[in-house]
């Protein structure tokens, strides 16, 4: 009379899946058809169309073992007493994967299952490589760069046109402080004779503003200028206001990527210091990791290691001085105001990574509320006492900070720390006035 085991276990590998029963007997066994898509849906949580097949031949089994964690979430809401296999088991069958699949009928034979597993390990490291660069973060990091650079770009070559330009009209200059309405000029108009009234209003002057200039322009005091010449200037110009448009694309690219990715973050910093934040850390992960204190002076690594070095004040932020609240705020301010953006940051990157939740409004709330206590409390700036008060604690902090320097130095000299160096000396001198007042004695 046959028995049906109530104990059995589920072995999940990368080829299939199989069922054992108590005796290691291999009671069903299911391919993948596509591991990799099979791997992706118990990831997710989700059940293999094999894995439910082999659970429904497996009902009369009371208790069920299986070797992986993945495996074991998924079958949680089964019927059945799911337990995961210790350790020690899960790696022996780890070590013999080959040959447990071809006892399992995953294989005909061990080549051709180390074959399989070489092609799922291709693929899977292929997927997660696509995956990876798939994350919007990594290309909200380079659209913010791009952007950085394109203003360095559009800076230099606007100088250039102004420089170039400003040999014909001069004046121009200092009545257009604009680089794109400047560029627009000088695309349209071209020579400052042909400046008027309609192109000055397209570039979105205003009237009385126009009128200065074309009067400016009729009794400039600069010099002709060669059409090949005028030529060049119009293409520099050209090049600053196409620059300009794809800054703007990038900017709005930027806004609504972050909105998406880390709408917190954008809540409290803007998307472009939030973006820069982001490209600093390495990715959104990486920010959520780091605390709100080194937040606080992310960008600001030189002057950190330059106080550590020299004994300065540390720096009290970093970029996220570029937050309207803090570089708007009074000197004595800022640094309490970049702490407190700073520890709310932390929160809302913590969120956006790892809850992908929507937008907390709470967060800017207690934000604005603790600026508005430290705007509050500190109204006037310390007083002069106060300011000495300080200055004195550090002088003391730089004065004991070199002293140490000058006592490790000592030490790397002497090759022993100074202390056993002072308590030898010590003991040395002890012994020698020792030695003296019985020569003393004994002279007597």
């Amino acid at each position: 009379m046959t028995t049906t085991p109530t104990i059995c276990s589920i072995i999940l590998l990368e080829l299939g899946i199989a069922a054992l029963d108590e005796g290691g007997k291999v009671i069903a066994s299911k391919k993948f058809d596509n591991p990799v898509r099979a791997y992706e849906l118990l990831k997710n949580g989700r059940v293999p169309e094999e894995v439910d097949s082999i659970i429904k031949d497996l009902q009369h089994c009371e208790n069920i073992i299986i070797n992986d964690d993945d495996l074991h979430s998924a079958l949680q809401d089964s019927g059945h007493n799911v337990v995961t296999m210790p350790i020690e088991q899960q790696e022996e069958i780890n070590k013999n994967k080959a040959p447990f699949a071809v006892k399992c009928g995953l294989a005909q034979n061990e080549s051709s299952a180390i074959e399989g597993l070489r092609d799922f390990a291709i693929k899977i490291s292929s997927m997660r490589v696509k995956q990876a660069s798939e994350r919007l973060d990594l290309h909200i990091i380079q659209a913010i760069s791009a952007l950085d650079e394109l203003d360095k770009t559009i800076n230099i070559l606007a100088a250039r046109m102004r420089e170039w330009y400003g040999l014909h009209f001069p004046e121009l200059d200092n009545l257009i402080q604009s680089l794109t309405a400047y560029a627009q000029i000088v695309s349209s108009s071209g020579s400052r004779d042909n400046i008027s009234k309609q192109i000055l209003q397209a570039t979105g002057i205003q009237e009385r503003k126009a009128e200065i200039i074309i009067s400016t322009a009729q009794r400039s005091r600069g010099g002709d200028i060669t059409s090949e010449n005028l030529g060049l200037v119009k293409r520099l110009a050209d090049q600053v206001i196409q620059q300009s448009e794809l800054r703007d694309i990038l900017a709005n690219q930027i806004e609504a990527a972050m909105e998406t990715v880390a709408p917190n973050i954008k809540e409290l910093l803007t998307a472009s210091v939030g973006a820069r934040m982001i490209a600093k850390a390495g990715s959104l992960q990486k920010l959520a990791t780091l605390p709100a204190s080194t937040m606080q002076i992310l960008g600001a690594e030189k002057a950190l290691f330059r106080s550590l070095k020299t004994g300065a004040n540390p720096p009290k932020h970093g970029m996220i001085f570029q937050h309207p609240l803090i570089h708007a705020a009074p000197k004595w301010q800022r640094g309490k105001i970049a702490r407190a953006v700073a520890s709310k940051v932390a929160i809302a990157a913590r969120i956006d990574a790892y809850r992908h939740a929507e937008k907390d409004p709470s967060i800017a709330e207690r934000l604005n509320k603790r600026i508005s206590e430290i705007q509050e409390k500190h109204k006037t700036p310390p007083s002069d006492k106060e300011r000495f008060k300080r200055s004195k604690e550090h002088g003391q902090r730089q004065i004991a900070y070199f002293e140490q320097q000058r006592e490790k130095q000592t030490e790397r000299q002497m090759g022993q720390p100074l202390g056993k160096w002072r308590q030898e000396r010590t003991r040395r001198m002890k012994k020698k006035n020792k030695k003296t007042k019985l020569g003393k004695r004994s002279y007597y």
